[in-house]
This record gives C-alpha cells, structure tokens and sequence, in this order.
C-alpha cells in the first residue's frame, strides 16, 4: 500500500484561476475600457468567487458554459459564454500537477499501472473532466469507477473518525488508524487588507 498527495493542489485553485479568468474578461469589455481592474473591487470578486461552483458544475457535463453576471461592476453585465477548453488553458498549470503522486503512489507500493486492477474514485475531482482524463492517461486501460458517493464517503468517513476521538459522541468504534504524513493549517485572509484583525482582536 502507499499513499501520496499534492498538499496544496485542490479545488479551491481552479476557482481562483477562473475568478481569474471571467476577471480578464470583465476588463476587456469594451464598457470597462479605461476603467480600473474589476480585481480591486471586493465586493465584485466575492461575486466572482460565488459564481464559480455554479460554472463549474455547468463545464463538468457540458463543453461551454453561458455566463450571465449581471452588473458585476459600475452597471456593466459580464456575459460570455465560455469552453470548458478555455479554462483547461488556463489551469494547465495545476493539471499538470495530477499525475505526480500517480507515479509517486505506484513507486512506493512498488507497483506498476499494469498491477492495478481497479480505481475507485472519490471526492470532487470525479466531476472535472480534465482530472478523470489525466487519470485514464497515467493509468491506460483501467476503469474509472465510480460505485461510491464520493462526496459522501469522505464526509461519513471524517465524522466516523472524528467521532472516535471525541468523549461526546457515543457511536460503534471504528478500528481505522489514520496517520496523518503532514501538518494541517489554516490561515483566513480577508480578501480587503484593510478587514485584517489584530491578535488580540481575534482572541
């Protein structure tokens, strides 16, 4: 068995490059010619950064998306209609980032892509397209399976865990050992500086 991991790749950076790419197309308006970028108005990304998952469940079963933001920004509606191709494009940076723990995976258990019978996939990146390709590359002529909700299997499996480990929830024990191979954090920006809370503000 092996278990590998891009700790910092996950479905947050596609939202940001296709903030940042409806981002690019809003200022090419010919309404916003002159004007400042979109970017520096928070209340227009915030919009941005909601409307995104919507985008994206439209992209993972259709090649082009029709995008209608009404006023985004200074009475200007961004309307577009955008391929799935198109923000492939540009995210082709992370895309390119999939593959590594495949092999990665394969070398620790000492396997090859020829000793895999089965891959079961599970979690968000089973609805993006691109992702499922990569893994039908890296991994030719296996079936990419899907007999598990996978949303739901990570959910109950990180509620069974968390409820062994705590005292105020009386549920069967699960024998699961998960040995953690780094460090989680967190650190929540405000997406205008001038928001930002002091330390003793946050205490």
């Amino acid at each position: 068995m092996a278990e590998t991991f891009d700790s910092i790749l996950g479905s947050k950076d596609l939202d940001v490059v296709m903030v940042n790419l409806l981002a690019d197309k809003f200022n090419a308006l010919k309404e916003r010619e002159g004007k400042p970028d979109v970017r520096e108005n928070t209340r227009a990304i915030k919009r941005l950064f909601k409307e995104v998952p919507k985008i994206k469940e439209v992209l993972s079963a259709n090649k082009v998306a029709s995008i209608k933001i009404p006023e985004l920004l200074d009475y200007v509606t961004l309307q577009i209609a955008l391929p799935r191709e198109e923000v492939e494009a540009a995210a082709s940076g992370m895309f390119d980032r999939i593959g590594a723990p495949i092999e990665n995976a394969l070398a620790q258990a000492g396997l090859t892509a020829d000793d895999i019978d089965l891959v079961e996939l599970i979690g968000g990146g089973v609805r993006t397209p691109k992702v499922v390709e990569i893994l039908e590359q890296k991994l030719p002529g296996k079936n990419m399976s899907v007999h598990l909700n996978g949303d739901e299997a990570m959910c109950f499996g990180s509620a069974f865990i968390a409820s062994n480990s705590s005292s105020n929830f009386k549920v069967s024990q699960i024998f699961m050992t998960k040995n953690c191979k780094y460090s989680v954090k967190m650190k929540i920006s405000p997406l205008d500086a001038n928001e930002t809370m002091s330390v003793e503000e946050q205490q």
